[in-house]
């Protein structure tokens, strides 16, 4: 995930390290965040797989590298945003592609919201299945866990549902 974080933060405008770690810091540390010690080998790797370039600066007698997205990690960046949301993911790994969906067009990101609560509701409708086949059988343990699933869906279905009005009503 934090390749396609650097690759975002990237195409707002050319960065160091430090600078990716303060964005994150301002914007995404709530849901995700990263280590220098994870940004810069990230960056050593999308540098050396020719999806950004960088430039060694001296600024105040200090040694600096500024790190530029190039067009094929912009096109591998909005080829990863346009992908499906796999809901199963972790909400963190969610949450930073939806941060960057102010690159897309709003109706494929609109889309991608909708087909994102098209497949939870379909996960939730396979669970209160099974919730109906075993809720007698299982254990207490094994149910509730299986009821904090279903709840947790229900939420996600409404946070996303909202969002996406939201987001409609908007006229971004």
């Amino acid at each position: 995930m934090i390749k396609f974080m650097i690759l975002g933060f990237l195409t707002y405008k050319e960065s160091t390290g430090y600078d990716i770690k303060q964005a994150m810091i301002q914007s995404t540390s709530n849901f995700m965040n990263a280590s220098f010690g994870s940004i810069y080998p990230a960056l050593n790797k999308l540098e050396n797989d020719g999806l950004i370039s960088s430039t060694k600066v001296i600024e105040n007698g200090k040694y600096k590298k500024i790190y530029t997205i190039n067009e094929i990690g912009e096109d591998i960046f909005i080829k990863w945003l346009e992908e499906p949301i796999d809901f199963m993911r972790s909400y963190e790994d969610i949450l930073v592609k939806i941060f960057f969906y102010e690159k897309l067009p709003k109706e494929k990101a609109s889309k991608l919201i909708e087909q994102l609560i098209e497949d939870i509701n379909g996960k939730l409708e396979e669970l209160r299945k099974l919730e109906t086949e075993i809720k007698h059988k299982a254990g207490y343990f094994e149910v509730s866990t299986l009821y904090f699933g279903i709840d947790h869906l229900k939420f996600m279905v409404g946070w996303y549902e909202k969002f996406l009005d939201d987001l409609n009503k908007d006229g971004r």
